[in-house]
């Protein structure tokens, strides 16, 4: 597929500026991979999975104007009796390295059932200001609304009423914000660790339930993440899940892992963004879901 992005038209690109420039955002990336299954039929009854996935160079818009972009889909080989799967690249025309690479294979199994978090809504004691700044995000992917500690991990709520997130062609296939809200709160736990700023670097997988396909995601839901040891030499994963309010699961995230954006100057907010997580006690530990034929 081609694909012609314009900020123009995809107004969304200038609420994730960085640097000054537009830059598309990954989750609307996975956007254009779901997009691209949907077209050549590969849709799920059990929702989409998404594996091994790479995120490399910056889609970004330095100059004005509209940008293609080629997303390539072929037959991922494998075994005779595993259904198929498809390796999607989404690169720039006449460049070496994708922008992003994903493994699309087939989600089995009944939707898992996860913790229902409003249970302790008084964990949720931080609000917004503490994301945004520094957070670099405008009004669409301003996603956080409070946040609190949740055993060991962090959780936070989907602020209510957020304006339409569409393409200017028409309306996304997925429902990015809810996987934003959950990377949110991956980096909200690293700016309050390590002072930085940080991007997504990959996966080793990303399922969205079938719920996810069809929920309103400017209603309720909560991202629940918790960090563990990455491979060697390397810093922290996280795990974690988006579900409503009543525990249906809607996204499920294994092995998240970032990269740093090189903004160090934020330790000054760090320890107060610290503080303020430190204040309130935190809840019993609350497991993350694993999608079926996904280990840790």
């Amino acid at each position: 597929m081609r694909i012609q992005i314009d900020p123009d038209e995809d107004r969304f690109l200038l609420d994730h500026m960085v640097d000054g420039s537009p830059v598309l955002p990954t989750v609307m990336q996975l956007d254009l991979v779901a997009r691209a299954l949907r077209a050549a039929g590969q849709e799920r009854p059990a929702g989409l999975l998404l594996r091994d996935i790479t995120v490399g160079p910056a889609v970004r818009f330095a100059r004005p104007g509209a940008r293609d972009l080629d997303l390539l889909c072929t037959p991922e080989p494998s075994r005779r009796s595993a259904p198929p799967a498809w390796r999607c690249e989404l690169r720039s025309p006449g460049q070496d390295t994708p922008h992003l690479v994903a493994v699309a294979g087939p989600a089995a199994g009944p939707s898992p059932r996860g913790p229902a978090p409003c249970e302790r809504p008084d964990i949720l004691h931080c609000g917004p200001d503490l994301v945004y700044p520094p957070f670099f995000h405008g009004p669409a992917f301003r996603v956080v609304g409070a946040f609190g500690r949740a055993g060991g991990g962090l959780c936070a709520a989907l602020v209510p009423g957020l304006p339409p997130l569409r393409w200017g062609c028409g309306p996304t296939v997925l429902r990015p914000r809810l996987l934003e809200l959950l990377l949110q709160c991956c980096g909200l736990q690293e700016l309050a660790e390590t002072g930085r700023m940080m991007v997504p670097a990959g996966f080793e997988a990303v399922h969205w339930l079938p719920a996810s396909l069809t929920v309103d995601d400017r209603t309720s839901a909560m991202a629940v993440v918790r960090p563990r040891s990455g491979p060697q030499n390397s810093g922290p994963v996280f795990d974690g899940q988006v579900v409503t309010p009543a525990g249906t699961v809607l996204v499920i995230v294994i092995g998240y892992r970032t990269a740093d954006l090189g903004q160090a100057a934020l330790r000054p907010h760090s320890a107060h963004l610290t503080r303020c997580l430190d204040s309130r006690p935190e809840p019993g530990p609350a497991e993350p879901a694993i999608p079926e034929g996904v280990s840790r």
